[in-house]
């Protein structure tokens, strides 16, 4: 993430802007817990369980049985002093400075106050970006002064519109004026939820910068016990995830129904997602072993009727299925 917003800056390309965004809303949030007590080292795209692997099984080609587990500092300890600078840095990125101007990287709730020519000017989003798609952005000046705000337009957005004009994405919008008192500035974006290719002749369900997945209930185990001297005791301890209900699943449908909820202390929640997207889906053949899934099902047929299910936000599962085949059936 720090690389992009160093890339951003230094090349005002928007293209970094949203790979920083598919990071900072679906990795990021994904390795750690919602309370951040516990992190990953290591993350699936399908994950299906977070417990010990033993040797034999490992699927990582330089790390543990225990790379994948939640806790403290599995695998390496470093982490768990580094993965804590992702958010305050990124928050740090979604305002810049241009070159007549002020620029806004992200449409995340953020605000800040600078000095311009003279003026003091203070910039606040009115956002739930990246659960919604409109914004407000707010600039307050104690006196008049003259400058450039620029707007960052992501490239995944099929249309944009900037206080009502339209705006091209993957580009800047530049406003240039003088600005006085307050104004109000509406952003609106539009998303196509859409199936994109993966790997293996998979599936995934992405809309604007969120990728979705299919959450799978989960079992917790908490894990305290003392190593190398030090005590590992709840919430600072490991946890274990183990599946409670089905994960092999593929797509049947192109159809999504969008519901949103509200967005709490936790805005990734794994049991209260801020948005939801509603498809048909149907069993399939899958293996795994050791708690690991296949890459793949073992025959790409469906073994029942379509199911209604909800998918989430990555970010917002422990367990999920996000890659998965899209089987042809008649509904």
């Amino acid at each position: 993430m720090y690389s992009c917003e160093v890339l951003l800056s230094a090349a005002g390309d928007s293209f970094w802007g949203d790979l920083l965004e598919k990071e900072a809303f679906n990795c990021l949030p994904a390795t750690t817990t919602p309370d951040m007590w516990a992190h990953q080292y290591v993350q699936m795209t399908n994950q299906i369980s977070c417990s010990r692997i033993p040797e034999e099984g490992v699927p990582f080609n330089s790390n543990g049985g225990e790379a994948h587990m939640f806790g403290l500092e599995p695998n390496f300890g470093c982490c768990t002093a580094n993965f804590n600078q992702a958010w305050p840095k990124f928050a740090l990125s979604a305002l810049m400075r241009s070159g007549e101007g002020l620029a806004v990287m992200s449409m995340v709730p953020v605000e800040a106050k600078v000095r311009r020519d003279g003026a003091e000017v203070d910039l606040q989003i009115v956002s739930e970006y990246p659960f919604r798609d409109e914004a407000v952005i707010e600039v307050t000046t104690d006196r008049p002064v003259t400058m450039e705000l620029l707007i960052r337009i992501p490239g995944f957005a099929k249309e944009a519109f900037v206080d009502g004009e339209k705006a091209e994405p993957e580009s800047f919008y530049r406003i240039y004026r003088t600005w006085e008192g307050s104004t109000r500035i509406p952003v609106r974006f539009v998303f196509d939820t859409m199936l994109a290719d993966r790997p293996f002749g998979s599936k995934a369900v992405v809309r604007g910068p969120l990728v979705f997945s299919l959450p799978v209930e989960a079992q917790c185990r908490i894990l305290e016990y003392t190593r190398d001297g030090v005590e590992r005791k709840a919430p600072y301890c490991d946890y274990e995830f183990t599946p409670v209900s089905d994960w092999n699943y593929g797509f049947c449908s192109e159809s999504f129904e969008i519901s949103h909820g509200k967005i709490g202390d936790y805005p990734f929640s794994v049991e209260e997602p801020p948005v939801c997207l509603k498809t048909k889906m149907v069993k399939v053949p899958w293996e795994e072993k050791y708690g690991v899934c296949a890459v793949a099902p073992s025959e790409r047929k469906a073994m029942g009727e379509p199911e209604e299910k909800v998918l989430q936000p990555y970010g917002c599962t422990n367990l999920r299925m996000t890659e998965m085949p899209y089987i042809a059936v008649e509904l």
